[in-house]
């Protein structure tokens, strides 16, 4: 159950009364859209924030509050140490800007600076990016053909998985050891993780017997596997393993949200692109993240036919580059319980969105994906979407 009309306002007048003594003193919080699990708002600062030479005067800050339950249900509980986590990502991010070429123009993926966090009360002051929007919310929006031209589709994908293999490399190097031993160990996401996951495709799919008869067995075995690695505890980890966002996708990137070229030839400045919300950062499997975002951009053509999903998740793959056949097949893995558990990333109690058919299609393509990748089917992976990843192997 979601706080009340009137509980939240007091929440929010604490929030400003909190802010008060610092210098990110804000006039008024506008509650952002986007994420469950906390208070977000935009605060509109009493006194604009002057930086360096490099960064423009901030008029607006983002203002994240973090409670022990989710924030759009106080009565699922939440591990509040996650913004701890996320504190000490972004200050290890903070000043690291991957800059990529791409066909069309250079792109620069960062993180958000953080500003502020206080650890009494949770809450954290980040860098805004006004004029940005997340990539979910511009792929479903009704002109993504402006937004997005066609011809820059597989860059985005492109910007994001090279950012993507940089970013898994980076944080295994020798320099890197002190951020692991604090990040590593992010337990109360870790379990969320699996609960989410490997806790729940199962379950799903005895909710439409005709997707499982026969495959029970194997997938109970996929599940054992796939479970240990949330159990695995933090090491200096391998190719596959190592410090993973944790919930890497689209609805976590932010974009310009006027034309891909226009907002490149107006500043003559590399395209942006931001990634957000570090809370679940942890030790893990590699295949999660990248599992995670293509299935999640799979879902927007499966059930929303936006076709511009596809080029993206092509870019990406050929961003991310070439990769061993054992991270190969785990990511497919990944991805078909990812976009198993679509069905539990809504409310329960509606009826379902989309006619039975699709949903029962999108069930059976995920256990699909476990099954042939489990058996290491490279042949049947190499007409399915997800081909580009097994390309190079």
């Amino acid at each position: 159950m979601a706080l009340r009309e009137e509980d939240e306002r007091a929440f929010t007048q604490r929030v400003l009364d909190e802010l008060a003594h610092t210098p990110y003193s804000c006039s008024g919080l506008t509650k952002l859209s986007g994420g469950t699990a906390n208070f977000l708002y935009r605060g509109t600062l009493l006194k604009p924030l002057e930086g360096d030479a490099n960064i423009k005067v901030a008029q607006t800050v983002v203002v994240k509050r973090s409670t022990d339950y989710v924030a759009t249900n106080r009565d699922f509980p939440l591990e509040i140490t996650r913004c701890i986590f996320e504190e000490s990502m972004l200050l290890a991010l903070d000043g690291i800007g991957y800059a990529i070429a791409t066909s069309s123009g250079p792109s620069v993926v960062t993180a958000p600076r953080l500003y502020m966090f206080d650890p009494d009360t949770y809450t954290q002051v980040h860098e805004d990016f006004l004029g940005a929007t997340d990539l979910t919310t511009i792929l479903q929006s009704t002109n993504v053909d402006q937004i997005l031209p066609k011809s820059n589709r597989q860059s985005i994908g492109y910007a994001l998985g090279s950012w993507l293999r940089f970013f898994h490399n980076w944080t295994s190097e020798p320099a890197q050891t002190a951020l692991r031993e604090r990040v590593g160990p992010n337990n109360g996401m870790r379990q969320l993780k699996c609960l989410i996951t490997y806790d729940s495709f199962i379950e799903i799919l005895e909710r439409h017997p005709e997707t499982i008869e026969g495959y029970k067995e194997t997938l109970e075995a996929v599940k054992s596997t796939m479970k240990y690695e949330f159990e695995r505890p933090p090491t200096e980890g391998d190719e596959i393993r190592g410090l993973i966002h944790g919930d890497f996708w689209a609805g976590n990137v932010l974009l310009p949200d006027s034309s891909w070229n226009d907002a490149q030839q107006s500043t003559q400045e590399p395209h942006k692109l931001i990634v957000i919300d570090w809370e679940n950062a942890q030790f893990g499997h590699r295949a999660v993240d990248i599992g995670g975002i293509l299935a999640d951009l799979y879902e927007r053509k499966h059930f929303k036919n936006i076709d511009a999903s596809i080029p993206i998740m092509q870019g990406f793959m050929r961003g991310y580059g070439p990769m061993s056949e054992e991270l190969a097949f785990n990511i497919a893995i990944h991805a078909g319980v990812h976009l198993i558990c679509w069905y539990y990333r809504r409310n329960r109690n509606d009826p379902l969105p989309f006619p039975l058919p699709k949903v029962l299609d999108a069930l059976t393509l995920g256990r699909d994906f476990i099954l042939k990748g489990w058996a290491k089917d490279k042949k049947w992976f190499e007409g399915s979407v997800l081909a580009p990843l097994f390309s190079d192997n």
